[in-house]
């Protein structure tokens, strides 16, 4: 094998084969490793995705049917709680108009196939990087070897680790962390059940509602399975050393509504998730190195934005590459121009969804002042009001401007309870004049 390479990419999952796909389109020669032999999943997976999504997979050439084989696409999220039970419908975004609760494994492999099909780009499966090459300050190579195998050195023009919020080439570069929130940490733990039966018989992501610091979801996702998880405050969502199976059937015993819903259901995987996950940005790059996916910004899955956080700053670090390697940009400016793009495009939610993270886990609405009938009504005001549902949808799928992730502005929080107000009257003043109907 030739050992010199435009790119080396370490980490071929979400964040790594994208890229991989992308810079091969461009025609650099490119070396995917990967330490794990797809398809199999991760550690801990994101499974949704939306179309804007998949509107950047099409790009590279990624087949729908083949990521997506057998999967039900959602077009729905149900609300469900003892004050409201709604359906919310995505919107439609660049001709789609669902989402999936994609299959990590087979997502993963799928497009470790959509980038080594290009011509450039050499993949090598159950190959651990151990350590870096440098040339002084400068990042030129990877060392490592295949399970069983004797150690092997390759040299590249820029490494660059997607390789997850833990990757050795953070690590191995002292990657510095910035915008760091850990004053409200979560956890995260869910497994994939068999015959859990559908919300309003379709295809459905349903939220649950929970107790203080605690909510749960379900998605229907491949195969027939169901992905069942819940998440919430660290120090509330925290099995004691080795038992989490049992800690997560708990949980999840105590929301009635869903566990009637699972009567009849199997779990059939191990329950996986993270605690205490991160929230920050990595530095996004140096001297012949630059970081991508989960490896440059984690963040806590509530919000499902993490796919589309490793496929966008894909796609900004692949163009500002071309760039580098066209002689647009030196190696520096592009890297700059990288991180600024990404934070464009990634920063706001990040943001919202750390308020909302306090907000929802971390205030006591027992110290709200309100009395105890307010919340639901507004609750059902908001979420079975037009505009709001319409701003929700528009949000997930991306198809907002990035200032404008904050829904729930004082003008449409005050339009849509007045809307609410409106509704519940003339309701009641049919129920009470009948020939009005």
């Amino acid at each position: 094998m030739n050992s010199e390479f435009d790119v080396i990419i370490v980490g071929g999952r979400v964040a790594g084969s994208h890229l991989a796909a992308r810079l091969g389109k461009y025609g650099f020669r490119v070396l995917l490793l990967e330490r794990a032999q797809l398809p199999s999943l991760p550690a801990v997976s994101s499974p949704i995705i939306y179309a804007s999504t998949m509107r950047m997979l099409d790009e590279i050439g990624a087949d729908e049917t083949h990521y997506a084989h057998n999967t039900p696409k959602i077009k729905h999220m149900a609300i469900v709680s003892e004050a409201v039970n709604t359906s919310l419908r995505l919107p439609v975004y660049k001709g789609r108009d669902y989402a999936y609760a994609i299959d990590r494994a087979r997502f993963d492999a799928a497009l470790w196939e959509t980038a080594i099909n290009y011509p450039t780009v050499t993949g090598r499966q159950n190959f651990s990087v151990t350590d870096l090459v440098w040339d002084g300050d400068t990042v030129v190579g990877v060392v490592g070897k295949e399970k069983g195998g004797e150690q092997e050195t390759f040299h590249a023009d820029a490494v660059i680790g997607a390789d997850g919020r833990f990757g050795i080439i953070g690590r191995k570069v002292d990657a510095a962390e910035t915008d760091t929130f850990d004053s409200h940490p979560t956890s995260i733990y869910y497994a994939y059940w068999h015959n859990v039966p559908q919300v309003d018989s379709q295809p459905t992501s349903a939220v649950y509602e929970g107790v203080v610091g605690t909510g749960y979801y379900t998605m229907d996702s491949a195969d027939g399975q169901t992905v069942v998880g819940v998440e919430g405050r660290a120090d509330t969502v925290a099995p004691d050393g080795d038992g989490v199976e049992a800690f997560y059937l708990e949980m999840l015993q105590k929301r009635p509504k869903l566990w009637q819903r699972m009567q009849d259901a199997e779990m059939v995987t191990s329950v996986r998730g993270m605690r205490n996950i991160g929230n920050a940005y990595k530095q996004a790059g140096g001297a012949g190195w630059a970081l991508v996916g989960d490896a440059y910004h984690q963040k806590d899955p509530l919000d499902g934005q993490g796919i589309y956080n490793a496929v966008i700053t894909g796609k900004i670090l692949a163009r500002m590459m071309l760039k580098w390697k066209n002689g647009d940009l030196s190696w520096d400016a592009a890297i700059a121009e990288y991180d600024e793009l990404a934070r464009v495009k990634t920063y706001p939610m990040y943001k919202s969804l750390q308020n909302r993270i306090q907000t929802t886990m971390y205030t006591n609405p027992e110290n709200n002042n309100l009395p105890e009938w307010v919340e639901p009504l507004v609750g059902r005001w908001l979420l079975s009001d037009e505009a709001v549902v319409d701003l929700f949808g528009k949000m997930m799928v991306r198809d907002m401007h990035p200032d404008m992730v904050t829904v729930l502005t004082p003008p449409t929080l005050i339009g849509a309870v007045a809307r609410g107000i409106r509704k519940d009257v003339e309701k009641e003043i049919k129920k009470r004049i009948p020939f009005l109907n």
